[in-house]
C-alpha cells in the first residue's frame, strides 16, 4: 500500500501516525527501506576516506542510523537545510546525514582505538597551529549556522503570524519540499497562479523581516 506514495507522503504518514499514537513500523520502514542503497553508499565514501571497513559494516551503521533516526531524527527533522536556512531539505537528506555522522563515528573511534598509546601523557603531540586555527573555524562556522537558523526561524514566526497564507504556503514549498505549484495549489484549495503569487510574497516579507532582525542585533 505503500509503493504508491512518495517518500513525502510517506514520510508525512509516519508522522500522522506518530502524533495519533499510532504505529509507525510499516510506514517508517518502508520509508528506510528506499534509502538503503543510498545510506550504503554514503558508507561506503566514508570507508574510503578512513581506508578501512567492510561491507558487513554498512549493514550495521545503516541500522544504527535508522535507529537514531526513529529514536531522536522524526522530532529534530525541520524540513529546512542547516547549510543553507531558508531553503527545504528532504527527510531523505537528513536521514543520510544521520548515516554519514554514524559512519563518521564509527571510524574515527576505531582509528583512535587502533591510536599507539602514548606512555607519558607530557610525550603526548601538541596540535599544530594550523589545527588549532582549524578547529576555530569550524567551531565559528558551526555557530553562526546555528544562529542564522535561529534568525530564520523569528522571521518565519513573523510570517505566519501576520501572513498566514503566505507562510502555509512558504510551509508547503519549502519545509515540506513540495517543490510543485500544482500540487501546492492542490492542498491549499486555491489556483496555481496563487501558489506562485503567496509563494513570492512570502519570499518578499521573510527578506524584509529578516533585514529587521539583523539590524536589531546589529549583523547588518
Amino acid at each position: 500500500m505503500f509503493d504508491e506514495l512518495t517518500d513525502d507522503e510517506l514520510f508525512t504518514e509516519v508522522l500522522r501516525r506518530r502524533a495519533a499514537g499510532e504505529a509507525i513500523g510499516p510506514p517508517l520502514g518502508a520509508l528506510c527501506e528506499r534509502w538503503a542503497r543510498p545510506a550504503r553508499y554514503v558508507v561506503s565514501k566514508i570507508q574510503a576516506s578512513y581506508g578501512r571497513g567492510s561491507p558487513a559494516d554498512a549493514d550495521e551503521l545503516y541500522q544504527d542510523a535508522v535507529g537514531k533516526f526513529l529514536a531522536r531524527g522524526l522530532e529534530q527533522f525541520r524540513g529546512v537545510s542547516e547549510q543553507m536556512p531558508g531553503r527545504s531539505a528532504s527527510p531523505k537528506t537528513f536521514f543520510l546525514r544521520i548515516v554519514k555522522h554514524v559512519a563518521i563515528d564509527f571510524y574515527r573511534r576505531q582509528r583512535e582505538d587502533l591510536a599507539p598509546a602514548v606512555a607519558d601523557p607530557e610525550d603526548a603531540p601538541e596540535e599544530s597551529p594550523s589545527e588549532v586555527a582549524r578547529a576555530v573555524d569550524v567551531a565559528r562556522r558551526r555557530e553562526e549556522r546555528t544562529e542564522a537558523q535561529e534568525v530564520y526561524w523569528q522571521a518565519f514566526a513573523r510570517l505566519q503570524r501576520e501572513h498566514p497564507k503566505e507562510a502555509g504556503a512558504w510551509e508547503l514549498y519549502h519545509h515540506q519540499d513540495v517543490e510543485d505549484h500544482e500540487e501546492c495549489a492542490r492542498r491549499l484549495s486555491i489556483s496555481v497562479v496563487n501558489s506562485y503569487k503567496r509563494v513570492s510574497r512570502a519570499q518578499a516579507y521573510l527578506r524584509l523581516y529578516l533585514l529587521d532582525l539583523m539590524k536589531e542585533e546589529g549583523r547588518e
